[in-house]
């Protein structure tokens, strides 16, 4: 079983798609996104299967993170993000492993918490998220982002008892084009600013794909977006590099590998 957890392991790379900060172009910002050498996009199959035990999903968080340290260390002037399931955050181990990250690089890597629930507590608590996982994350001197609001278990309820622990709120464009009205979005944008201004927190837009809607969003105040929209085709000269045989999704190329 370790072999085959680690032949598995082994396939795993990041690319890294932008978070552009419109106010200010110097400030270099990429979310990292799992990507696997044998399937196309995300392996989502073969995540689920990494993060359903903590034993297994140790070995698999302690790669990631000597692959994110690598990162960090060979990009200095660059700041980044990773995403943690909430179930990943139930483990003992993931933050004993978060912690050999150096406090240098903790303060360039932000942590989305994504809107995936939790399928097993490991601990007891009565609210429907743990906000005691957040803390102790918080406490380690990670910057903790809220991904995906309002979907998922990322609700206005859990954002509400979790909101003192967050640095960022994140929200999907696309998802508010299909529910509601171009004056509702607007609405729906206001209101977050508001939210985060009180709690001195970022507010980031996803799925900014068109020029229109990234200048709509500029002119409501939305000053850090990301999306296809800032694709970027480039390799950094020290990212590693994957065999033309390679499974590759065919967005890549809006992605940077590292």
């Amino acid at each position: 079983m370790n072999t085959i957890i680690t032949d598995a392991i082994e396939n795993f790379y990041f690319v890294g798609q932008p978070i552009r900060h419109l106010k200010n172009e110097q400030m270099v910002e990429f979310e990292l996104l799992l990507r696997n050498n044998i399937v196309l996009g995300f392996p989502k199959d073969e995540y689920a299967w990494m993060t359903k035990s903590e034993k297994s999903h140790a070995k698999f968080l302690k790669y990631i993170v000597e692959d994110v340290c690598r990162i960090l260390d060979s990009n200095p002037g660059m700041y980044f993000s990773l995403n943690l399931d909430q179930q990943e955050i139930e483990y003992e181990t993931t933050f004993q492993i978060m912690e050999q990250i150096s406090l240098k690089n903790r303060s360039r890597l932000i942590l989305e918490i994504t809107e995936i629930p939790t399928l097993r507590r490991y601990g007891q608590y009565g609210e429907t998220i743990n906000v005691s996982a957040f803390k102790r994350l918080k406490e380690l001197g990670y910057r903790l982002a809220l991904d995906d609001l309002t979907t998922g278990n990322n609700s206005l309820g859990n954002l509400e008892i979790i909101i003192q622990y967050l640095d960022r709120l994140k929200i999907s464009y696309r998802h508010l084009e299909k529910m509601m009205t171009p004056d509702e979005i607007v609405l729906q944008i206001h209101l977050l600013q508001s939210i985060v201004g009180r709690h001195e927190m970022d507010l980031v837009v996803e799925g900014v794909e068109t020029k229109s809607v990234s200048d709509n969003l500029e002119t409501l105040g939305v000053t850090l977006q990301q999306g296809y929209l800032f694709k970027v085709n480039t390799c950094l000269t020290n990212c590693k590099m994957h065999d033309e045989g390679n499974k590759r999704d065919q967005n890549d190329v809006h992605f940077r590998i590292f």
